[in-house]
């Protein structure tokens, strides 16, 4: 992360964090599917939703409530005001960077009158099965109640400091909701370990059997398998260094080394390699956790695989065209899959898998449809017999030849040039 952006982040937190202060009231920042990826220092949530956060059926209701409330706001793209699954009044204000949803901050907690009979029936109701009543009760006896022209103002001074971080600087949140997605990824995959791995070893031997397997989806551009190890190869960075940043840095430093080298043997140009992993360096050297490692390590090897499928799609695309111009220029003679491979420098089998990927076909289907349209072409010369024109297009049995055209075409060659040349 560079220092400009550093400094933005370090605005954002303090401006949050007094305006909580400033209110009394706690806001926290949500995703587009209610999870929380940012709340401000410092800040304790009431008892009421501390209590109802220590069961995870009950975070799962807050994640519906903030999913549904985010909506909503992006919706009407200003502030929201709803009623939590537990009934206290809340509000959402979208979080929009580039057009794109990065999700809401959650403000509120509070109630706009004190909890009457029904407010608790409905509580209990919500409740049932999960959580202490008469625990419930007195936590609700200590909610904030605010008046609806409090909770207004509150909500429009909420709004205006959202957009102002926005133009001030549009990437704050969504550096910090992906700092929190790889976090809870790294968090996820170290408890998955604890519970699957207890016996077994972990060590710098494994660790390398993980990097070549990785260096080799890099090699091939293999973009879903590098998303899908990634966390798994981040977590092995993460123990190995002992949690400690300073290793952690050292350690994704002698990654993009592997991996610089890894993506110019995947075809791309050295020098761009190079200058990308400079750039990773000194993006590196300035971050203060190893979640900003992670997030702009993971960038630095997407950013690079991108940069490798454009160019594997321009060879694909140059490769079939070249492939292409054989078969329209050899049509006529007796060619093959191996020939049309050759012609190209691939093996038959590669150049048979661009061929049903690009073109949803295979080479000898290709070819034989380049056949039937030359075929048309000669039906109108009356001076050609059927059997000289199937000779022409590089058919050897006219009865072959008429059997195929009538499969493309729908009727006989004969019939063809008789009704429509």
């Amino acid at each position: 992360m560079d220092s400009i952006n550093y400094l933005n982040q370090e605005y954002m937190e303090k401006l949050l964090t007094n305006f909580s202060k400033a209110t009394g009231l706690f806001i926290e920042a949500v995703d587009v599917y209610g999870k929380t990826f940012f709340t401000p220092k410092d800040i304790e949530m009431c008892e009421f939703c501390s209590y109802i956060r220590s069961n995870e059926e009950a975070i799962k209701k807050c994640e519906q409530s903030y999913r549904k409330a985010c909506q909503e706001a992006f919706r009407w793209k200003t502030t929201y005001f709803f009623r939590c699954h537990a009934g206290l009044v809340m509000w959402s204000v979208p979080i929009i960077a580039d057009n794109q949803n990065i999700g809401c901050i959650i403000c509120g907690q509070v109630l706009l009158w004190k909890a009457d009979k029904f407010f608790l029936d409905e509580l209990k109701e919500s409740t049932q099965d999960i959580f202490d009543f008469e625990i419930i009760s007195e936590k609700v006896k200590k909610l904030e109640i605010i008046s609806a022209e409090k909770c207004q103002s509150a909500a429009e001074m909420l709004l205006l400091v959202v957009n102002y971080l926005m133009r001030t600087n549009n990437n704050i949140f969504l550096e910090q909701r992906n700092r929190q997605y790889w976090r809870n990824q790294i968090v996820k995959e170290i408890e998955e370990r604890k519970k699957g791995n207890k016996d077994k070893t972990f060590d710098y031997d494994t660790y390398f059997k993980r990097e070549r397997k990785l260096l080799q989806y890099i090699r091939v551009g293999n973009k879903d398998k590098i998303i899908d190890f990634l966390p798994i190869i981040f977590t092995d960075i993460e123990i190995l260094s002992e949690y400690n940043t300073e290793k952690i840095r050292l350690r994704s430093s002698e990654l993009v080394v592997s991996i610089s080298r890894a993506i110019v043997e995947g075809g791309l140009d050295s020098k761009l390699s190079i200058d990308k992993a400079e750039e990773f360096y000194k993006k590196v050297n300035v971050c203060k956790s190893s979640e900003d490692i992670f997030l702009y390590l993971n960038n630095f090897i997407l950013e690079l695989v991108d940069d490798i499928f454009i160019l594997t799609q321009n060879k694909q695309v140059s490769l079939l065209k070249e492939a292409r111009g054989f078969i329209s220029d050899n049509y006529d003679k007796n060619i093959t899959v191996e020939d049309v491979a050759d012609s190209v420098c691939l093996s038959s089998s590669y150049l048979s898998h661009l061929f049903r990927e690009k073109l949803n076909c295979t080479v000898n289907n290709y070819i034989t449809r380049v056949r039937i349209e030359k075929s048309i072409e000669l039906m109108s010369m009356r001076e050609l017999s059927i059997q000289e024109i199937s000779e022409k297009v590089g058919f050897n049995s006219q009865s072959y030849f008429t059997k195929i055209f009538k499969r493309y075409i729908g009727v006989t060659p004969v019939i063809y040039r008789n009704k429509f040349k």
